[in-house]
């Protein structure tokens, strides 16, 4: 048996070839996708199936009227219920459910506790401290504020690390670790997706702290830099659970780590204009780029400016 509420619709469509009209879209709301209709001689996709629900109505003929998706996959798939359930399971995941839950009580009797590594401390060993200094943190405020916690040199896998938590919807789903000696060549190291409540590319850093607009940048210390309404990808490039949670959103500024681009990367798109393509069909977003280094390295004068500028305060 599979729960329709975990199906991921648009890898469905995408993976059976399809065609259909993506959320907020012509016609189409920012929470259903829509499809030509089967039942009926539709030709230009009225039959909508919302995403969170994964129900389904044609606008034209009425069939379905909030029915079931499974109902219409049997149609679409000229199949039965069981072959039906056997067809979308690849394309059914535990994570879709969290991403729509908003109570942590919810989330933990759906997915168990979440632990952090034995190892970690609630305490800013010195060495952590070091390296919060060094680049220009307060340490006492970074660790409290995002709720830090350290490894010492007593662990295999987590050794010298600053363990930071991820939270969505005010529960820890996952952890990343960042290197604080700077000699690892693996300078940050992810939970790994068997042992997360959510794999972290289906989640944003400092999702929780974030409203209507936000600054989406690469690292989590870019987020301590700038603070609140900055999330992190961890990465370049937005998986599309993390382009659904950013859609949400009503603004969207892009501000990606700077690189040095070489002469056969120039007609390439860059990853914050990929990104805001992928987004601009769903909210407003512009790019915001940086002369050097990432938004981790930016002074504080220029930090409070870019606040101003965009949040107001």
């Amino acid at each position: 048996m599979i729960y329709p509420e975990l199906i991921d619709i648009e890898e469905y469509l995408q993976e059976r070839n399809i065609n259909y009209n993506p959320p907020g879209s012509k016609n189409t709301s920012r929470n259903s996708v829509s499809i030509r209709c089967p039942f009926c001689s539709d030709n230009s996709n009225h039959l909508g199936i919302k995403l969170d629900t994964k129900q389904w109505n044609c606008w034209i003929c009425g069939a379905g009227r909030n029915k079931g998706f499974l109902s219409l996959v049997t149609k679409l798939e000229n199949c039965s219920y069981r072959q039906a359930e056997e067809i979308l399971r690849p394309f059914t995941h535990s994570d879709m459910s969290l991403i729509s839950i908003e109570h942590s009580d919810d989330l933990r009797a759906l997915q168990g506790h979440f632990s952090l590594p034995d190892e970690a401390v609630k305490e800013l060993l010195p060495l952590h401290r070091q390296y919060l200094e060094k680049r220009n943190f307060d340490p006492e405020f970074i660790f409290n504020s995002y709720n830090l916690y350290s490894v010492g040199n007593i662990s295999k896998r987590w050794k010298f690390r600053l363990i930071a938590p991820i939270y969505f919807h005010h529960q820890r789903v996952s952890f990343i670790g960042a290197d604080v000696t700077r000699q690892h060549s693996l300078k940050y190291k992810n939970c790994p997706p068997e042992e997360s409540l959510i794999p972290i590319n289906s989640t944003v850093y400092n999702f929780d702290r974030a409203t209507h607009t936000i600054i989406v940048v690469e690292g989590i210390t870019d987020v301590w830099r700038i603070g609140d309404g900055a999330v992190a990808l961890y990465t370049k490039h937005a998986t599309r659970q993390q382009l659904k949670m950013l859609s949400n959103f009503d603004r969207v500024f892009i501000m990606l780590d700077s690189d040095t681009i070489t002469p056969s990367d120039i007609d390439r798109q860059s990853p914050a204009d990929q990104l805001a393509n992928d987004l601009a069909g769903f909210t407003e977003t512009e790019i915001i780029e940086l002369d050097k280094g990432d938004p981790a390295d930016m002074k504080e004068d220029d930090v409070k400016h870019l606040r101003r500028e965009i949040f107001g305060k």
